[in-house]
């Protein structure tokens, strides 16, 4: 997927402004404190993504599987969505749309694969402001690194009660 990004002219997400990278990291930094808080206003209100974890960490079986889990959730997924949403759906199909619809679309079909069941509006809101985000991040800085990186920090801070409990567990 990256290469194909590449060679059709979008290699330009793939780079770090070496003039920008202070300022690019105090924007991070703000975006985490900004969705952190966010997270802790709304997590006792969205069930859909909490279920889904707590099911698929119930089902892993062992420490290892667990682990395995973790290090995709936190590495991997982000990863996927971000060069799915917003390095292939932003840049290569909605890149001179209108009314930002480049923002929008791609936030939307973020949204839809994080529900383990019948979503609220208030969950589809959630998600898709989580997308937006993310894809503005990306618009901004001409980089797909600043959203991914918030987007680890932000998974790694929705799972953190799983966490704690696995450390505990395996560590003592």
């Amino acid at each position: 997927m990256i290469w194909i990004l590449v060679k059709t002219g979008h290699g330009y997400l793939f780079r770090i402004p070496r003039k920008k990278w202070l300022w690019y990291s105090i924007l991070i930094v703000l975006m985490v404190v900004l969705q952190i808080s966010f997270n802790v206003q709304i997590a006792k209100h969205v069930q859909s993504t909490a279920e889904g974890w707590a099911v698929l960490i119930g089902y892993s079986g062992t420490n290892f599987a667990e682990l395995g889990i973790y290090v995709t959730l936190f590495f991997l997924t982000p990863l996927m969505e971000e060069l799915i949403y917003r390095g292939l759906l932003q840049h290569a199909f909605f890149k001179h749309s209108r009314f930002g619809l480049d923002l929008l679309l791609p936030s939307i079909l973020f949204a839809l694969p994080h529900f383990s069941s019948l979503p609220s509006l208030l969950d589809i809101f959630i998600f898709t402001t989580f997308g937006i985000i993310f894809a503005s991040l990306t618009r901004y800085t001409k980089s797909i690194y600043p959203s991914y990186a918030v987007h680890v920090i932000n998974n790694i801070f929705a799972t953190l009660p799983f966490l704690l409990t696995f450390l505990h567990r395996v560590l003592g």
